[in-house]
């Protein structure tokens, strides 16, 4: 076998020297120099082999690898990561949490309430210059807010023209305190809860047809009674007129008043007198009353032919003259008015009966037949 002939091996050719292959050169052994140490990228790469670990693929599906930038994972050897360098982590199992519904939470929302009622009991809730509305407001804790329709504006058939008090800024108990204030007032013309501790309420039970006595012409009767005594009067709503024929059993109206105790029994004393006598010393300052008996055959010549009599004797003496019906406590004619005005009108109706008996006489006597 023959031996293999070894090649001449040619020796280097010096290059010639050149500025800045030179520089290169210093670089390529910077290069090795610096070699000597595990660079960055090979770190990493041992990082990798180390994290990442096959596993089987559990039987659930299972999130794909993500990919995480290496400066917010672990780094075992102490390199410092550059910013380009990424690593893959394990991926991790994500338990899934059984869905709630999200409920947004809304803002809280000041709860309003509203009272309707007669755009005419409107200015009792207001009060003088406001004064009855802020009291509730300052006694309760609400605010009360009024709408109220303009006088010119056009109702829809007969209805009554309706307002309304809008309630807020109160909790429920405050709400309903307010309410019953507005109910109060517009219904009884006053509310307790701006009473004092001594306020009472009674009431008393008369025919309807005594109600306008109580309220007088032009309500001068039961505004001198409240502002004499203190007290609040209450006038209900009544079906009954005086000029209709009323089948059944008319139904009693009650009069309520309210006020302190001892004022309520005076004003309860002074309806009672009022409607006894058809006067009283704080209603009619200065009357006094007279009772005058005249029979029953007499009557039409007191009342006149359609009352022109009896509207003469009011009117003539200005007194007042009452018959006796059904529900008098006496059965006599009673005459009020100032006590010479009184005087002057029973004689009148005293010379009234006697023209009439003269008449009668005249009639039935033996001379005119």
């Amino acid at each position: 076998v023959a031996e293999p002939v070894a090649e001449p091996v040619a020796e280097p050719v010096a290059e010639p020297e050149i500025k800045g292959k030179k520089k290169k050169k210093k670089k390529k052994a910077e290069t090795t120099k610096a070699g000597d140490e595990p660079s960055a990228k090979e770190s990493n790469k041992a990082i990798e082999a180390k994290t990442v670990v096959p596993q089987k693929p559990p039987p659930q599906q299972q999130s794909q690898p993500v990919a995480v930038p290496q400066w917010e994972s672990l780094n075992v050897e102490g390199n410092q990561p550059q910013e380009d360098d990424w690593i893959v982590e394990k991926p991790k199992k994500r338990k899934q949490k059984p869905k709630v519904p999200k409920t947004i939470a809304s803002a809280p929302v000041a709860s309003n309430e509203s009272v309707t009622l007669d755009a005419k009991k409107i200015g009792i809730i207001i009060g003088p210059k406001g004064a009855t509305m802020k009291a509730i407001e300052e006694a309760t804790g609400c605010k009360l807010d009024v709408n109220a329709p303009s006088r010119d504006e056009p109702t829809k058939g007969n209805k009554p023209q309706k307002a309304t008090v809008i309630l807020s800024g109160g909790d429920k108990q405050s709400m309903t305190k307010a309410r019953k204030a507005i109910n109060e007032l517009a219904d009884k013309g006053y509310c307790t809860l701006l009473q004092s501790d001594d306020f009472g309420e009674t009431s008393i039970t008369v025919h309807p047809r005594c109600l306008s006595e109580i309220v007088g012409p032009g309500g001068r009767t039961i505004q001198a009674l409240q502002s004499a005594l203190d007290v609040k009067l209450t006038i209900p709503p009544t079906d009954w007129k005086p000029n209709s024929i009323q089948l059944g059993k008319i139904k009693p109206a009650k009069v309520g008043i309210a006020g302190s105790k001892d004022n309520s029994k005076k004003a309860k004393a002074a309806i009672q007198f009022l409607l006894e006598w058809h006067h009283h010393e704080i209603t009619h300052p200065g009357f006094v009353h007279e009772l005058v008996h005249v029979p029953h055959e007499f009557y039409h010549s007191i009342i006149g032919v359609r009352g022109g009599e009896i509207k003469h004797i009011k009117g003539n003496f200005k007194v007042e003259v009452y018959m006796p019906n059904d529900d008098s406590l006496t059965e006599d004619v009673v005459v009020v008015g100032k006590r010479t005005n009184v005087e002057k009108a029973i004689l009148y109706i005293l010379t009234l009966m006697d023209r009439d008996a003269e008449q009668r006489e005249q009639k039935y006597s033996d001379d005119n037949y």
